[in-house]
């Protein structure tokens, strides 16, 4: 046996980047910083570039558990594992795995192997069969290619061999910052928060607008948008939060408005402010939480009055999706406990029993004539502040004694 000692890495794959064309090296170079971002105060390192694969060399001195931890949530990674590399000789090859298979007995196996380096003499089945006859002789363990215990993963490459026991699967999607900037409105409830992570898979820079009640109602909404925009940060989401008072202006709105327009008008509302604030940010699209006739609010009709006033695009990523699906996404991405506090939003102020259904442009364009609104905006955006979800000193839990009870 040789003092010969295989080198540690972590060995990342990712999916529909490689799809891309030219400006593919764009993409893997955004996804290899957005995980050096995310594994920075660790001994990680960026290795040399190998074929369809990021590599980074693993230090003595980390943890591979918080390595994986941190690693789960970047956009852009569809796998990566814990992997050794060893020079392109079958030899080294079988030794190394030996000295690094878990010690376990009598459990299935199997082995699979790529091969990049169509130059290397030994095609990846005549591998799977050296290297597992090797295992079989060194343990009692049996083949079984259908659902083994534990999958040998071999790779080989231009100037070495990878292996490794075990594929962490990633967020997937793309890396955050590599399809423009989108201004999200986040509620306080449930769809919002996760229509951003949505966009944040798909590779926007998300920057988030809250629109609370105050003076009118508590600002219980906005801790909740701040504990929600820092627990989006954890997925590339910007730390940086808009929160904007509007209960004075729907005040305004109620006192001039047919009470079934109300809700579709406090939309168009936060549609013409929120596209300020784009303006500002560079954003290129909006982003909201709705959900095809999941409220009243959200039929074709008053979805397509609402974006009347659009001059930038109104993505709605949860628009196919029912309520389930939403909840369960939202638990996953752990925003459904904060979302299900309770506390008042502008979102319920002055909410009318019967909302429309099926708003009228005409009879939008008839009230809306006899109100200020371009002094409606200017008035909310006075009013704004920019939060740095990282920097604020809410605490969520003093807001949110229950929250205590919950977590107990």
């Amino acid at each position: 046996m040789s003092d010969f000692q295989p080198k540690q890495y972590l060995l990342v794959h990712y999916g529909e980047i490689g799809l891309k064309g030219a400006n593919r090296s764009r993409f893997i170079d955004a996804l290899r910083q957005n995980i050096l971002q995310k594994l920075s105060g660790l001994d990680v390192r960026p290795d040399r570039k190998r074929s369809g694969r990021l590599v980074f060399r693993l230090g003595p001195s980390v943890r591979w558990e918080e390595v994986a931890r941190r690693l789960r949530s970047v956009f852009g990674v569809a796998y990566f594992s814990r992997a050794w590399s060893v020079p392109l000789k079958m030899e080294a090859l079988e030794e190394a795995v030996l000295a690094h298979l878990p010690r376990k007995s009598g459990i299935s196996f199997a082995v699979r192997t790529r091969r990049a380096n169509k130059q290397f003499p030994l095609t990846s089945m005549d591998i799977d069969r050296r290297l597992g006859a090797a295992i079989r002789q060194a343990t009692d363990w049996h083949v079984d290619l259908t659902h083994p215990d534990l999958t040998v993963e071999v790779e080989v490459v231009f100037q070495e061999m990878f292996f490794y026991f075990d594929r962490v699967t990633g967020a997937r999607g793309m890396p955050v910052g590599t399809s423009g900037t989108v201004v999200n409105l986040l509620s306080g409830g449930i769809d919002s928060p996760v229509a951003a992570w949505y966009m944040l898979k798909r590779g926007c820079r998300v920057v988030n607008v809250h629109f609370h009640g105050a003076p009118l109602t508590s600002r219980a909404s906005e801790v909740k948008a701040i504990e929600l925009a820092r627990i989006l940060t954890g997925w590339g989401g910007s730390p940086t939060l808009y929160s904007i008072p509007i209960g004075q202006i729907q005040a305004e709105i109620m006192r001039t408005s047919p009470p079934d327009y109300r809700v579709v008008l406090y939309r168009r509302l936060m549609v013409r402010v929120a596209q300020e604030i784009a303006r500002r940010e560079g954003a290129a699209a909006l982003s909201t939480g709705e959900s095809l006739a999941q409220v009243a609010s959200q039929t074709l009709r008053n979805l397509r009055a609402i974006e009347q006033v659009a001059e930038l695009p109104i993505l709605r990523p949860l628009i196919g999706m029912d309520k389930e699906e939403i909840v369960a996404r939202a638990e996953q991405i752990e925003t459904l406990a904060i979302s299900n506090l309770s506390g008042e939003d502008c979102c319920t102020l002055f909410i009318p029993k019967h909302p429309v259904t099926g708003a009228k442009l005409e009879r939008i364009a008839e009230i809306e004539a006899r109100q200020p609104w371009n002094e409606w905006v200017d008035k909310a955006l006075s009013g704004a502040t920019v939060i740095d979800v990282h920097a604020s000193p809410v605490d969520i839990l003093q807001h949110y004694p229950e929250l205590l009870e919950r977590l107990a």
